[in-house]
Parts: structure tokens; C-alpha cells; sequence
């Protein structure tokens, strides 16, 4: 039997194999649906906090401030009576903002003196916190518009007391704010290279080890490269599967119309699907490698899996970082295998791919390091030869 031969034997084992192992490939498609959705659920709900402002309903006092009650009347609000404990209706949720204003108010608002008046809310509850956002932007625009008024009847002009005229101008692209908000979007892709393969490479080795059935491998004719090669290579198809599977999820879950609805172009078009699964290619095949490596140094098929879980944390905690700002990307990074990947990531969403010089070198190092493993693999699986 030749070596590609024992090769492709030994892969076409382990994949029907993990194939029946509904345990593992299970886990791994259900991320494939997992991640995407999570995702989609978090740009659903923002895309509900950015959809049209819902109506206004306020518990005014209409007395005791006419003026002020007709300002937010032609700004669309409706005023509703004060009831006897607006605060208490406000903490059962079934009120959302109430405007109390002071006894003293026309005394005070008449004598051109600030007056008071108390905006009450649930800062806990999201839909209170941004009505109660709402009125303020109103009480500032009516505060301007008396001081305005009040400086006209004094002779002087509103510009004079302005020291400063601000302008602003976003230069942000379509795809940048994108990018922005797709920022999540980096770490399940990464976590999938991970995950797809992990419960097969466990059970190839340490799963095989317990059961007494990889010395029975062992113990024929075949190089112990073919082996590694062939689990590898069973474990990497499970590993792009899953892969494909969350760049198509996550791109029909983008789809969808309320997350369209956003001002910005938000979706993976074909083309960055295909971009995207290209960058990610190398960096599963590697995690592979290494998931085969520490699987195999393993003595049970539970201490592998505890040992392979950990490995998750590897994408995780510099996607995260990148996130949220943390971590500023540096040209070093372009070629560091996972970290590449995440800048390459970021970069196609905010519509910038990486040169091509730049992401094929970062394909090579990740390829080299994937070599390296699957080396230290054979030489360790070498030393644990049948009796050994």
C-alpha cells in the first residue's frame, strides 16, 4: 500500500466514523447555527433601538407650565395627567416617563430664573431610559429657544453670547460603520476554525487511545505520518464544514429585513463570503493540527476534550480586545497566524482587503506552523508506538 494510499484509507476511516459520532458532529454544525444567530439577534435589537422613534407620551402638568406644554405639543408629544405616584407606575413598567414640575415654577420661569422641573424614569429599563433620553433633547431645545427670546427683548443678539459654532463632519465610509457594527461578526468566524474540528480530534486520538483501538492501528504496516495525516485530514473536512456552514448562516441571517433596514450597507455579499473562507482556511487546518497534537498527549478521551475546550480562549480573548478597542492593530499582526486572520477579517468588512502579498504570507506562515504541528505529532506518536 503506498503512502498516499494508507494516507486517504486512514482519513476515509476517521470521517465516517466522526460522521456517525452524532456527539461531535453535532456540536460542531450546531455552532455553524449558533454563532450566526447570536450575532443576528444582537444586530436585530439594535436595529429596533435605530428604526423610527416610537410616539412620546409624557405625564405633564399642564398648568402648571402652558408654555412648555405647548412646545412639546407641536414637537409631536402627547401629554397625558400627572397621576398621584407617577414613580410607582414608572418602577411597575406601566409608565414610561413622567414630567413633575415645581410649584414655584411660573414664579420662578416669570422672574427669568431657572425653573424646576423633575424628569422621572427607570433608568433599568431600557424602553423608560430612551423616552427619557428623548425629553431631554426637548427640554434643552426649549431652554435654548426662551434664552433665545429672553436676549432678543434685552436688545442683545443670541450670537453673542456663543462663543463657538460647531460643525461636524463624519468621514466615516459605508463599509467602515458596517464594520462597526458587524465587530462580533470576526470572533465567530475565528471560534468556528476552532470548534469544527474539535470534538473529532479528540475522539481520533484520546477517544482511540482509551478504547485500546489506536494500537491496533499501530500495529500495522502503515507510516505513522499517514496516520496523522489521514486523522488530520478527516478532522480538517468536519473543521471547513463547519466553517462554510457559518460564513452561509451568517449570511442569510444578514439578510433579513429588519437588519437591512439599517442606514448602513450591513450583509456579506458572495464574494466577501468567498474572501472570507479563503482567509479562514489556513487558520482551521492549523488549529487542527494542534487540536490532533494536544488530543494525542492526552490519556482519556475527557481530559482531552477539558484540555481542547481551553483552546477556544485562544480567539476569543484578542477578538474581544479588538472589539472593544483595546487593542490597537500593528503591522506585526498581518503575519501572526490568528491574528492575521482576525485584521484580514475586519479589514474585508470595512471593505479593505489586505495586498495580496500581505495575505498570501500570512497563508504560508500559517500553512508552515500547521506543518510543524502535524510533525511534532508524528514524532510523539512515533514514541507511542504499540507498547510503548
Amino acid at each position: 500500500m503506498t503512502w498516499w494510499r494508507s494516507t486517504s484509507v486512514v482519513a476515509g476511516k476517521e470521517l465516517r466514523e466522526a460522521v456517525r459520532d452524532r456527539r461531535s458532529l453535532g456540536s460542531a454544525l450546531l455552532y455553524a447555527l449558533w454563532g450566526p444567530l447570536v450575532m443576528a439577534l444582537a444586530l436585530m435589537a439594535l436595529a429596533r433601538d435605530r428604526g423610527a422613534e416610537p410616539p412620546l407620551t409624557i405625564a405633564f402638568d399642564h398648568a402648571k407650565a402652558a408654555g412648555l406644554a405647548a412646545f412639546l405639543a407641536g414637537r409631536q408629544v402627547t401629554l397625558v395627567p400627572v397621576p398621584d405616584d407617577a414613580a410607582a407606575l414608572i418602577r411597575a413598567r406601566t409608565l414610561h416617563v413622567a414630567l413633575l414640575v415645581d410649584d414655584d415654577y411660573l414664579d420662578e420661569f416669570g422672574a427669568a430664573r431657572p425653573a424646576r422641573v423633575t424628569l422621572v424614569y427607570d433608568g433599568s429599563w431600557r424602553e423608560s431610559d430612551a423616552r427619557a433620553a428623548r425629553v431631554r433633547r426637548l427640554l434643552a431645545e426649549y431652554g435654548r429657544l426662551v434664552a433665545d427670546t429672553r436676549l432678543i427683548l434685552r436688545g442683545v443678539s443670541p450670537g453673542a453670547v456663543s462663543a463657538l459654532r460647531i460643525d461636524e463632519r463624519d468621514v466615516s465610509t459605508a463599509s467602515g460603520r458596517a464594520a462597526t457594527l458587524l465587530a462580533a461578526l470576526p470572533i465567530f468566524l475565528l471560534l468556528s476554525a476552532f470548534i469544527g474540528g474539535m470534538g473529532a480530534a479528540a475522539d481520533m486520538m484520546a477517544g482511540e487511545r482509551e478504547r485500546a483501538s489506536l494500537e491496533s492501528l499501530l500495529l500495522h504496516p502503515v507510516p505513522r505520518a499517514a496516520i496523522v495525516l489521514g486523522k488530520w485530514a478527516a478532522a480538517s473536512a468536519l473543521c471547513l464544514a463547519t466553517v462554510t456552514l457559518t460564513l452561509a448562516v451568517s449570511q442569510a441571517v444578514l439578510r433579513h429585513p429588519r437588519i437591512q433596514a439599517f442606514d448602513v450597507p450591513v450583509g456579506l455579499s458572495t464574494i466577501d463570503a468567498a474572501q472570507l473562507w479563503i482567509v479562514l482556511a489556513p487558520l482551521a487546518l492549523l488549529a487542527t493540527a494542534a487540536q490532533v497534537l494536544v488530543a494525542l498527549s492526552a490519556r482519556t478521551y475527557k481530559e482531552a476534550h477539558t484540555q481542547l475546550s481551553l483552546m477556544i480562549f485562544v480567539p476569543m480573548l484578542p477578538g474581544f480586545l479588538f472589539a472593544f478597542g483595546s487593542l490597537e492593530t500593528r503591522p506585526w499582526m498581518s503575519w501572526t497566524p490568528m491574528l492575521g486572520q482576525h485584521v484580514t477579517i475586519g479589514g474585508l468588512l470595512r471593505g479593505e482587503p489586505a495586498p495580496f502579498t500581505t495575505a498570501a504570507s500570512l497563508a504560508a506562515v500559517t500553512l508552515t506552523a500547521t506543518a510543524l504541528a502535524l510533525a511534532a505529532t508524528t514524532r510523539l506518536l512515533d514514541r507511542r508506538g504499540p507498547g510503548r
